[in-house]
């Protein structure tokens, strides 16, 4: 099951909004521009054009001096979240935190985008923090997601949606499952009419998760999901560049559909068409079709020919959790004890190819005749 855990994303989601802060961000000091001088006119030849005309120059320089103020505060704080990030990367954890907390104090009651994106990299980091081993004080990282959340729930602009919808996400796991699905419910509601086309997508990834939350308890509830998803983009002519929701819902489908002993040929034909070409995901079909055949026989040569032709493939997010509960849940014994042999298989290479990326001791063994 490809299920993303919640530290890569919340990495992946930090990068992203600095990534986004640096595309718009000066990448030098910002030197402030001398204010054009203000035509004075005596008092007593002002008309009411006049007027207008003296409160729209006065208007104008308000903006650029507006302008470059903010300019200015995104740079310092620019530096001091390099300075907390560092800390965070030293242990200094308090430190840190005390210095994003001086960041959002600076930056939360701006209207620019990219002090408001400062201000949500503040934020989520210094949920992250209190998220880990020691702070471990989940009531301040439901509070830190909270401050985004707030912020941002009633906004008109896509950008600091998105950030909405990422800081829900993630307080939403801070919360029990029951708890979870009304939140993604909710998010769900709120967006699933938009017509922003990266808040369409933030809407499927949304029902992903609410398909990964189902799973295990409702299974044939969890498919349906995934079967909205695949029926949007199943007719499309471009099958080269179908979002990564489509892959996941056709992979998971394709694995509940072997756990629930539901028909798979419509899952397996989608894989084949869209995602046998893909050395991220053909690997996966691959494994799948295995783990379903080890059911009736023995899958000794084709896991080897596996092993052989996946020499370097890495399991990166494929969780084995919904397979295993499927296999302890089986009846006869024989069925049970072959399927466990080829998924304890895959799950060793699994840990073999990580520890051996991470440089560490490979002692997991692979080869399937040493493993019974």
């Amino acid at each position: 099951m490809l299920k993303h855990l919640i530290i890569v994303l919340i990495i992946v989601i930090l990068v992203a909004i600095k990534l986004n802060f640096n595309d718009t961000s000066p990448t030098q000091t910002v030197v402030i521009k001398n204010s054009p001088n203000i035509i004075k006119i005596p008092i007593k030849q002002i008309k009411k054009e006049s007027n207008k005309t003296y409160s729209n120059i006065n208007t104008k320089i308000d903006k650029k001096c507006s302008r470059n103020m903010d300019n200015n505060l995104s740079i310092e704080i620019d530096k001091m979240l390099k300075k907390a990030h560092t800390l965070f990367r030293n242990s200094q954890d308090a430190q840190a935190i005390e210095l994003y907390q001086k960041i959002i104090k600076k930056t939360q009651n701006s209207h620019d985008i990219k002090l408001l994106e400062q201000f949500t990299e503040a934020c989520m980091q210094m949920a992250f923090l209190y998220q880990i081993y020691p702070n471990s004080d989940k009531e301040m990282a439901i509070e830190a997601y909270s401050k985004v959340i707030d912020k941002f729930k009633d906004s008109k602009n896509s950008k600091l949606l998105e950030y909405y919808i990422t800081a829900t996400v993630q307080q939403a796991y801070l919360f029990d499952k029951d708890e979870r699905a009304d939140i993604y419910d909710a998010l769900i509601e709120k967006f699933e009419n938009t017509n922003d086309i990266k808040l369409q997508k933030r809407v499927e990834e949304l029902l992903i998760n609410k398909s990964f939350e189902l799973m295990g308890k409702e299974d044939e509830e969890a498919m349906d999901i995934l079967d909205k998803i695949i029926n949007k983009y199943e007719n499309r002519g471009d099958k080269e560049n179908l979002p990564e929701s489509v892959d996941l819902a056709i992979l998971n489908n394709l694995e509940l559909s072997i756990i629930t002993a539901n028909d798979d040929e419509k899952y397996v034909e989608l894989a084949n068409k869209y995602l046998s070409k893909s050395p991220e995901t053909k690997p996966i079909i691959e494994m799948l079709e295995i783990i379903k055949n080890s059911q009736y026989l023995e899958q000794d040569e084709a896991f080897n020919q596996w092993l052989r032709e996946n020499k370097k493939y890495h399991f990166e997010d494929w969780s084995f959790e919904e397979m295993k509960r499927w296999v302890n849940n089986m009846d006869d014994p024989e069925t049970k004890k072959r399927v466990k042999k080829y998924l304890d298989a895959f799950e060793n290479y699994k840990y073999n190819q990580r520890n051996s990326k991470n440089g560490l001791d490979t002692n997991h063994k692979i080869d399937i005749t040493d493993l019974y």
